[in-house]
């Protein structure tokens, strides 16, 4: 770890035109620079566990997945997948030998799905993980990985023809687990959102987007998902089901956006760039809300790799993390308060 720069308190938040009366409120108290950085939102000693993990793409950060409840995590090291019961402080081999090395990881349900830079997916139930299925899909690399929360009442639909957003390799995946069918959301270097099922990995349908697509998040309600990619423009879209339809494209900041999440409440959502910038909208009126910037300057160090708000059942946090040394931890109650 290195020293923080000196400018610390480099938030920036803009005041929704639309937005709820705490949401001014906030606007208000940051733009007086009220903002303390001496929070202790995570110990600042952590219990350290000797569990190897690799990024095998340098912008490509988020290679260790919690999918439950339970003291356990799954990481990527090298070509295996390996699952880490935190609690006994073992190590199991999951996936091992692959061949390839995955860049993007996600684990829902019975699944366990990872995807590698020259468009390969590789599929596997955990009850049963040495037969895997492994395609390729796309023309170069699967970006990212992440769980679609796709309520269970809701009917399996197609997606509607999302022609107005087009324009090689897959950039994101997000495991449905709430469906009759399982299906698997696989964001590609090829401007397109495919739907695919499992554990056949057949293709369903597709999106078209102006760019090559990095990252999806579904809201936890199950009725919203956000896509970003290689511009800094967002994709809000509404969900049902299997059916998404465009509701806007917003501006993040001025820079390639990496990762997005959604608050436990749905209400609002996070955009991670390349830049160094957070931001955060309010869906209730789809206006910044807030703006946060990285400790450290520039498109390198600075850069943001990962973004994510806390779970339910705990303070509202949001964690993002830099490229390198340090993860950000703000309480996006107020935005007043970070780690």
């Amino acid at each position: 770890m290195v020293a923080p720069p000196a400018n610390r308190n480099r938030y920036v938040l803009s005041r929704p035109t639309n937005a709820p009366d705490s949401v001014s409120d906030n606007a208000s108290k940051l733009c007086r620079g009220s903002i303390v950085d001496s929070y202790e939102f995570v110990k600042p000693e952590p219990q350290r566990h000797q569990q190897r993990t690799s990024w095998n793409h340098w912008q490509l950060r988020d290679v260790v997945v919690c999918p439950s409840t339970k003291p356990e995590l799954y990481s990527i090291y090298r070509c295996n997948v390996d699952r880490y019961d935190i609690s006994k402080h073992q190590s199991t081999r999951v996936l091992g030998d692959l061949e390839f090395d995955p860049v993007s990881m996600a684990v829902g349900g019975d699944f366990i799905v990872v995807g590698g830079q020259r468009a390969e997916l590789a599929v596997a139930r955990l009850s049963d993980p040495r037969t895997t299925t492994i395609v390729r899909s796309g023309g170069s690399i699967n970006n990212f990985v992440t769980l679609d929360r796709a309520p269970s009442a809701l009917p399996r639909r197609r997606f509607r023809d999302s022609a107005a957003f087009a324009d090689d390799g897959v950039t994101s995946l997000n495991i449905t687990s709430g469906l009759e069918l399982p299906r698997l959301l696989v964001c590609n270097n090829d401007h397109t959102v495919r739907l695919m099922s499992l554990p056949s990995l057949e293709l369903v349908t597709e999106l078209k987007f102006p760019t090559a697509v990095n990252y999806a998040a579904v809201s936890p309600d199950g009725t919203k998902m956000c896509v970003v990619g290689d511009t800094n423009e967002v994709f809000l879209f509404s969900k049902r089901g299997d059916t998404f339809e465009k509701i806007s494209v917003l501006t993040a900041s001025n820079d390639a956006s990496f990762s997005c999440d959604w608050s436990q409440s749905s209400e609002q959502f996070a955009v991670g760039s390349q830049d160094g910038y957070v931001t955060v909208w309010d869906i209730r009126s789809q206006q910044k809300m807030a703006q946060l910037e990285t400790f450290q300057h520039g498109r390198s160090r600075g850069a943001c790799r990962n973004v994510k708000f806390s779970p339910s059942g705990s303070i509202d946090l949001l964690a993002f993390s830099e490229h390198t040394s340090y993860v950000n931890i703000v309480d996006t109650r107020s935005f007043e308060k970070r780690q």
